[in-house]
């Protein structure tokens, strides 16, 4: 086949060349062959190759240990065909490029890869909502050929209907996810008339043929009845050929393949349907059908049940490392491993084993623990405590508040300190409310109760009065924060106390 290479030609000729002799000539050979060239001179090796010579010297190279290449990807000994957008008698190309997948390039694809020694089986990756019938029964009738050899396999992935269903029937196994459509097993063919239009702008168009149905379905003329019915029998005998079809290659009756009128099953119901043979998720379709062929090469003589244990194992691979005791900490490394293909779970251990915990997510007591950490609240714990118990409170809301407190020691507490005072003796009622007040020291009562001229004679009750009102005004009200007493007040506080008697 002649191809526009003009872009390699003008690199080719006329133009210095670094290439080693030999390879120079296969080179030129199979460029030549395809520029349509006749014949390969060589001077300086008195070499003159013909066509057919040419093409011996490119097929001499190529089958000396020199493969073509792949135009498939390969995992596990799979190899992933994709087979995207609608689908073409002849693309003219093997891969899917502009929206379109070729049912010529699809074949070429599965020959490849059958004489591909490391591959093990293909998968076809579809994703298509169907196309042409011209090409898609020969194509579908060599999936189903070649699987004879080696083992081919569909994944809805995540629309097979029409000519996708036919090419996904012939395959040995169908793969379908949550969301899956798979069927629509059914034919149609549509018909525009111009007539009315051309009417309307007074062009008046005359065909003139020979043979009485050289015009039918023209576009130019409404559709006469014995055409539409003619194209209802074509209609008719093809979707017959494609029920019987998916029938031989499922092994469902033509009945049951009829009895679907076109519908399209998703997920879970194309399953039911017997369109289908196993629910999956696409990304483990690879690892699924690979490990279906290693119990398959193991002498496994229960093909059917092939898949399920493939699952089961797939399953378990996961759910081994999603819950050994190595994930505990570590779960979204966890998660990440059990996705990859043909990690196991004692790789997976080891990883995790390797690997720092991860930091556990912020909850809502976080910001409590914060609090009671902060460097403000030591001494000060049973306010900090408080706080932290509040809602909507934070750690910066509390820190100031914190600061502004007295700090607690750790050794006894302020009011056994008062109360031990010598100058307490006698005194106990107001050393006790002398303890209670804010910002009180233990100087500060000592100074104060001493004082006192009289300790032993009870306090009169103008003086009472005045201390009731100074610490009625000074008494803590309910936390909030920012709010603290200026050293000034209480410095005027404490000069009232000593002026007390």
């Amino acid at each position: 086949m002649r191809r526009n290479l003009s872009h390699i030609i003008a690199a080719a000729f006329n133009e210095p060349l670094l290439l080693e002799p030999a390879y120079a000539r296969v080179f030129f050979c199979a460029l030549g062959r395809e520029m349509g060239a006749a014949s390969l001179s060589v001077p300086q090796q008195q070499v003159q190759l013909d066509a057919p010579g040419m093409l011996a010297e490119t097929d001499e190279y190529m089958t000396g240990g020199k493969r073509p290449a792949r135009v498939y990807r390969v995992a596990n000994g799979i190899a992933v065909l994709p087979v995207t957008g609608t689908l073409v008698h002849r693309l003219g190309g093997m891969r899917p490029f502009s929206g379109m997948t070729g049912y010529d390039g699809i074949v070429a694809c599965l020959q490849q890869a059958m004489e591909d020694t490391s591959v093990r089986g293909v998968l076809l990756d579809i994703d298509s909502p169907g196309g042409q019938a011209a090409g898609a029964f020969d194509c579908a009738d060599m999936i189903y050929r070649l699987r004879q050899q080696k083992p081919v396999w569909a994944l809805c992935n995540d629309t097979a209907c029409s000519a996708a269903m036919l090419l996904a029937s012939a395959c040995s196994r169908r793969l379908v996810t949550q969301t899956s459509r798979i069927g629509s097993i059914g034919v149609m063919m549509s018909h525009v008339s111009y007539a009315g239009h051309l009417a309307q702008a007074g062009v008046d168009i005359t065909l003139i043929y020979a043979g009485a149905h050289k015009v039918d379905g023209n576009q130019f003329e409404a559709l006469p009845a014995e055409v539409r019915q003619d194209m209802q029998q074509r209609i008719d005998a093809a979707h017959r050929m494609f029920a019987e079809k998916v029938a031989m290659y499922t092994g469902l009756s033509v009945d049951a393949v009829t009895g679907t009128e076109a519908a399209v099953f998703e997920g879970q119901s194309g399953i039911e349907a017997g369109l289908a043979d196993e629910l999956i998720n696409a990304s483990d379709a690879i690892s699924v059908m690979a490990a279906a062929l290693n119990i398959h090469d193991t002498g496994g003589t229960m093909p059917q049940l092939t898949a399920t244990e493939a699952a089961a194992q797939e399953n378990q691979r996961v759910m081994g490392i999603l819950t050994c005791q190595e994930a505990k900490g570590r779960e979204q490394l966890a998660t990440m491993l059990a996705g990859q293909q043909g990690m196991s779970v004692e790789q997976a251990r080891a990883i995790l084993a390797a690997a720092a915990p991860q930091q556990p997510a912020a909850s809502a007591q976080s910001e409590a623990d914060r609090i009671m950490a902060c460097e403000e609240a030591k001494g000060r714990e049973e306010l900090a405590a408080t706080l932290a118990a509040m809602p909507e409170m934070t750690v910066e809301k509390a820190r100031p508040i914190l600061a502004a407190s007295p700090q607690v020691d750790a050794g006894p507490s302020l009011r056994d300190q008062i109360m031990a005072l010598d100058e307490a003796k006698g005194a106990e009622a107001q050393a006790e409310k002398l303890a209670a007040f804010p910002g009180m020291t233990v100087e500060a009562a000592r100074d104060i109760l001493a004082s006192s001229s009289d300790k032993a004679e009870p306090v009169s009750a103008s003086t009472t009065a005045l201390f009731e009102r100074i610490m009625a005004n000074h008494s803590p009200a309910a936390v909030q924060g920012g709010v603290s007493q200026t050293s000034a007040d209480g410095d005027a506080d404490v000069k009232m106390l000593m002026a007390m008697p």
